[in-house]
């Protein structure tokens, strides 16, 4: 596994990878609760010239504690965005 920390041009600049997947990590301040909004298959749709949409396949939005984080990115990546 490699791993490196990359700008926001160089995030730009991965155009023509086939997107998997998608996986934000939110917390509530209110609550304290971590909120996950998990993508599934995310494609590329022109419209007109200057438009883009992302349209997923997929999504879902799961709360849960700080403990229970790694559980449920691994539960959706091995059942849902890696099959």
């Amino acid at each position: 596994m490699k791993t490196e920390e990359i700008g926001v041009g160089s995030r730009l600049g991965m155009r023509g990878l086939r997107n998997r997947g998608l996986i934000e990590i939110s917390e509530d301040p209110k609550s304290g609760d971590f909120v996950l909004f998990i993508s599934k298959g995310i494609r590329d749709n022109w419209y007109r010239r200057w438009l883009k949409i992302n349209l997923p396949q997929g999504m879902w939005r799961v709360k849960c504690s700080k403990e229970e984080v790694p559980e449920a990115v691994n539960k959706f990546l091995s059942e849902d965005i890696l099959t």
